[in-house]
């Protein structure tokens, strides 16, 4: 099949999806009011900097029983933002109807966002990646569904299941099924496979025993919902467990590639020039990976440490208390990341055809 008739058809298909998508209001239970028209009244507030908005909003309901009625409701916001929003024209609201009124709004219907940034990911992914980005989205596929079945699995066993040891299990399943997936059946891939499930267990391990041999509590209370896990301790733990698993996969899947690569290009290498090459490799991906782990950490913390610090408390206070966590995740997944480089060095020397090899054991 040519390269213009495949996207061709997956623009076809993205545009049917999105205007699905868009149209799909008789899917839902909750009546769902699209805006035609608001008027806004701003009054600055004197205590702050910031106005406070009343929106006369009119819109007509697009599903249920009262499709096609038009009602009127009042917002009130901020332009923080902080405990409300505000409503724009052509937005979709979830609204809650009594008698011929609007008591409430339960939300804004948001999916065709979503829609839309998934089409704009599926679809450079194919256009970028090809074959290979059609396997990686299998891959991530099936991750899903395993995340949902393990999800629904624990809260259905939650007060017998342990659910640290769930994870474990669900976390070889996520890096066996993506590198053999996207990857194939070869002797790299399982050498990436060993590399990435025995490095998250030793760093995870050492990561353990740290946290059961410092004295003090870490601050469970502030992860969020935390009041709905029973089990916080090892939930904590699976966050930590998770964390870093693509990393780890990335280092483990490079370093066997590379390796595999050498080998292919020169059968004679001795194994102590193969893992002196590996390293030389792995000094130019190790910086960027700990950025990124870094990055996200930055992510949870910003926000939270700026709306603190508006609040007067001291920036150090305000990492200490609400970032405490994030950062004992990121680092973490730091040492993962640096530990999967020697794992993965010496698994890939003994999985790795010996026979293409002059000097196995030099």
């Amino acid at each position: 099949m040519r390269k213009k008739t495949k996207i061709l058809i997956l623009l076809t298909i993205s545009f049917i999806f999105l205007a699905f998508v868009f149209h799909d209001h008789f899917l839902y239970k909750k009546p769902i009011l699209k805006i035609d028209k608001i008027e806004e009244k701003k009054v600055k507030q004197t205590s702050s900097k910031e106005e406070h908005i009343t929106q006369y909003i009119r819109g007509k309901v697009k599903n249920g029983k009262y499709k096609g009625k038009t009602f009127r409701l009042v917002n009130h916001s901020t332009t923080s933002g902080v405990y409300d929003e505000q409503i724009h024209k052509n937005s979709e609201l979830f609204i809650e109807i009594k008698g011929d009124k609007v008591v409430g709004v339960s939300g804004i219907k948001r999916d065709k966002y979503i829609a839309l940034l998934l089409v704009i990911f599926v679809n450079s992914l194919l256009l970028v990646a090809g074959r290979k980005g059609l396997k990686t989205l299998i891959s991530l596929g099936i991750n899903v569904l395993i995340s949902f079945i393990a999800i629904f699995l624990f809260q259905k066993h939650a007060r017998t299941w342990n659910m640290l040891a769930l994870y474990l299990f669900v976390s070889a399943l996520f890096v066996t099924i993506s590198l053999y997936i996207t990857n194939g059946k070869h002797k790299k891939t399982l050498a990436s496979i060993l590399s990435s499930i025995c490095s998250f267990i030793v760093s995870f391990l050492l990561a353990f025993i740290i946290i059961k041999l410092y004295k003090k509590p870490i601050p469970y209370w502030t992860l969020d919902y935390i009041e709905a896990v029973h089990d916080y301790e090892n939930f904590f733990y699976v966050t930590i467990l998770l964390s870093g698993l693509g990393a780890i996969m990335d280092i483990s899947i490079t370093i066997s590639s590379s390796l595999s690569e050498l080998i292919e290009k020169n059968p004679s290498i001795k194994t102590h020039n193969l893992i002196k090459s590996g390293k030389e490799i792995c000094k130019d991906i190790i910086g960027t990976m700990n950025n990124v782990m870094l990055f996200t950490c930055f992510t949870s913390i910003i926000p939270m440490a700026f709306f603190l610090m508006k609040n007067n408390m001291v920036i150090g206070s305000a990492i200490s208390m609400y970032g405490q966590i994030e950062l004992i995740v990121v680092l973490t997944s730091c040492i993962s990341i640096v530990l999967a480089i020697p794992i993965s060095l010496y698994i890939s020397s003994l999985v790795l055809p010996k026979r293409k090899r002059g000097d196995i054991n030099d």
